[in-house]
């Protein structure tokens, strides 16, 4: 019976120095989903046509999406994606990276293409090249969305319009009604990373952590776990449990 009480007394102390030991870590998904649905409705400025049809109508906007592709778009992600290695979130950490370097990677070749002179050597990007770009991060996209089956609805519905988009501006270099299209799919993708930033930072600080305010949804037939990296999990020993039962 001794012994029993021991590790009660044991157990206690562990939880006491739970946040001693492993201290909770911010959710960096609000500021990555942020950065992402800001410049993502930024650029369908463009491709919808709402800021103008014009030539310099466009190139005013593409100048505009620049520097918030560079920093706002995708340096955030990356600090969102780096921030997502001490949750142990491999999901979260993988799409930040990714998007937030090809947004990075969409701003270099477009202050390339601003900085050449007309005589330069630089050569225009291929459209078929800009295609198979976006094609390709249609493709990734998808082994997303397929990951995030095992996390919840409006994540789920993110990563599906996102591919949709991605596969619309990709046929849309070829067909301006396309690439219209395109533009709306990706306004709707931001509102949805709006919103799901909004619900992440929302349940973080009002529902500290414990419970969700604004329901993100789970899916029936997927058992979705949530695993707090900041917990502690202590296993008992065998007689203690069947003392205690």
């Amino acid at each position: 019976m001794m012994q029993n009480k021991e590790y009660e007394v044991l157990l206690e102390e562990l939880k006491a120095l739970n946040t001693n030991v492993k201290p909770p870590v911010p959710n960096p998904a609000p500021l990555g989903l942020f950065a992402f649905g800001f410049t993502t409705a930024l650029l369908q400025l463009k491709h919808t046509g709402i800021a103008g049809d014009d030539p310099d109508d466009m190139g005013g906007v593409t100048a505009v999406v620049i520097g918030f592709a560079m920093f706002f778009g995708g340096f955030l992600q990356v600090v969102a994606g780096i921030s997502e290695i001490r949750r142990n979130n491999l999901l979260g950490y993988t799409a930040f990276l990714l998007f937030g370097g090809l947004w990075m990677s969409i701003g270099t070749f477009e202050i390339i293409q601003m900085l050449a002179h007309p005589d330069s050597d630089v050569a225009s990007p291929n459209p078929k090249a800009v295609s198979a770009m976006l094609s390709l991060a249609g493709l990734f996209t998808v082994v997303l969305w397929i990951c995030s089956f095992k996390a919840n609805k409006t994540l789920n519905l993110l990563f599906s319009l996102l591919f949709t988009t991605l596969f619309l501006l990709s046929g849309g270099v070829f067909d301006e009604t396309v690439d219209r299209v395109a533009g709306w799919f990706g306004f709707a993708t931001s509102a949805v990373a709006y919103w799901l930033a909004a619900a992440e930072l929302f349940n973080a600080i009002h529902g500290e952590g414990e419970r969700e305010i604004i329901p993100l949804g789970t899916f029936k037939l997927v058992r979705c776990a949530r695993v707090q990296t900041h917990d502690v999990d202590v296993e008992a020993p065998p007689e203690l449990v069947r003392a205690s039962g």
